[in-house]
C-alpha cells in the first residue's frame, strides 16, 4: 500500500470559464460554471464582448474555487467590459455630432458664400436706390420666369423658385406687412409694401407668419414654401410690382 500510494497520481477534473476563448478561473462542476454564465449573460448589454464557454480540464492540483468568488471575478470583468463598450460608444456618438455639426457650418457657409456671389452677378439688387436681398436663403431651382405662357391661358407675373416645402420666406426689403392670407390662385399670400409705390408679392405659401400692419426686415421670416392654389409642387412665386404694375424680378435678383 506503501508502494502504491508513493506511485500512485490523483487527478482533478474542474470547469474553466472562459471569457473571449481565454481560461479566467476554474469551479469544481460544470452545474456551478452553468449557473455562473446564465447569471452573467441575465443581464448583458448587447454589444459589449463578453462570450463566455465551459472547458473542462483535468489536473493533478485542484484549482476549482467556490462558485461565488469565480462568479465576483468573472462579474467584475463583465463590468469593465461594458464601461469600455459605453465609454467607446460615447466617443462615437461625440464624433458623429461634431461631423454634424461641421457639415452644417460647412452648408451654411457655402449658401453664404453663393448667395453673396449671386448678388455680385445677378442684377442691380436695387430698385430706385433699394436694396433687396434674396427672398430664400437655399440655392432655389427656377422653374418659370416672368413672361413665360407656356401652357398657361395668361402670361406669368412673377418668377418661380422652386425648393423645399417649409423652407423659410424673407421679404427682399424691409417694409410693412399690406396682405396675409388666401387669394385664389396664389393660395396663401404675403404682400410688403416698401414705399414709394413698390411692393413684393410671395405666393403659395404653406404657412403664413405674418399679419397686416407687421412691420418686417430681411430677416423676418413672413412664411414658408408651400404649394396652396394654383400649383404643381413646393414653389415660391415671387412677384415685384412698380405702382401696381408687375416687372420681372431677375432685373433685380437671380
Amino acid at each position: 500500500m506503501k508502494k502504491i500510494e508513493d506511485t500512485s497520481v490523483i487527478t482533478y477534473k474542474t470547469y474553466a470559464i472562459t471569457v473571449n476563448g481565454e481560461k479566467v478561473n476554474e469551479v469544481n462542476s460544470q452545474i456551478e460554471a452553468e449557473n455562473i454564465i446564465s447569471n452573467l449573460q441575465s443581464d448583458l448589454k448587447e454589444g459589449v464582448e463578453f462570450n463566455l464557454g465551459i472547458v473542462e480540464v483535468l489536473s493533478t492540483e485542484q484549482n476549482g474555487i467556490p462558485e461565488n468568488s469565480a462568479f465576483e471575478v468573472l462579474n467584475g470583468l463583465k463590468l469593465a467590459k461594458t464601461q469600455e463598450y459605453e465609454a467607446e460608444q460615447a466617443r462615437l456618438e461625440a464624433e458623429r455630432i461634431a461631423k454634424e455639426k461641421a457639415a452644417r457650418a460647412a452648408e451654411q457657409a457655402r449658401i453664404a458664400a453663393m448667395v453673396a456671389a449671386q448678388s455680385a452677378s445677378y442684377g442691380s439688387g436695387n430698385i430706385s436706390g433699394l436694396t433687396l436681398s434674396y427672398p430664400l436663403r437655399t440655392s432655389p431651382l427656377i422653374t418659370s420666369r416672368f413672361g413665360e405662357g407656356g401652357s398657361r391661358r395668361y402670361t406669368h407675373t412673377g418668377l418661380d423658385l422652386a425648393t423645399a416645402m417649409g423652407t423659410p420666406i424673407y421679404p427682399i426689403s424691409d417694409g410693412t406687412v399690406i396682405f396675409a392670407g388666401n387669394n385664389g390662385s396664389y393660395g396663401n399670400k404675403v404682400v410688403v409694401d416698401h414705399g414709394n409705390g413698390i411692393q413684393s408679392w410671395y405666393a403659395h405659401c404653406n404657412t403664413i407668419n405674418v399679419g397686416v400692419g407687421t412691420t418686417v426686415t430681411t430677416d423676418t421670416c413672413i412664411a414658408t414654401v408651400g404649394s396652396t392654389g394654383n400649383s404643381t409642387g413646393p414653389h415660391l412665386h415671387l412677384e415685384i410690382r412698380i405702382n401696381g404694375t408687375a416687372v420681372n424680378p431677375q432685373n433685380y435678383l437671380y
